[in-house]
């Protein structure tokens, strides 16, 4: 019988792959193209299809894929207390 309430007997561990429009979008925005406000609607379309592909193929547990991280490590170490982040 197939588990219809968490907890689920599989996890989703990591990111999906950030679409093309994504990966343009930010490109834009380091450059000053677009604003932050751009980038987030971008993202924001790019996740609701990620959620419906999700919901398509029978996912019982969402995900939105990390789509608005860069580098998981670096929002991560970015949030830290008393961590600067510098480029190299």
């Amino acid at each position: 019988m197939q588990r219809t309430l968490p907890p689920f007997r599989a996890d989703h561990v990591g990111s999906l792959l950030r679409p093309k429009e994504v990966k343009e979008a930010r490109a834009k925005r380091e450059k000053g193209e677009i604003g932050a406000d751009e980038l987030k609607s971008v993202e924001d379309e790019a996740i609701k299809r990620l959620i419906k592909k999700q919901e398509e193929i029978g996912l019982e547990s969402i995900t939105d894929g990390e789509c608005r991280r860069a580098w998981w490590h670096y929002d991560f170490l970015g949030a830290l207390d008393g961590v600067k982040m510098v480029p190299v």
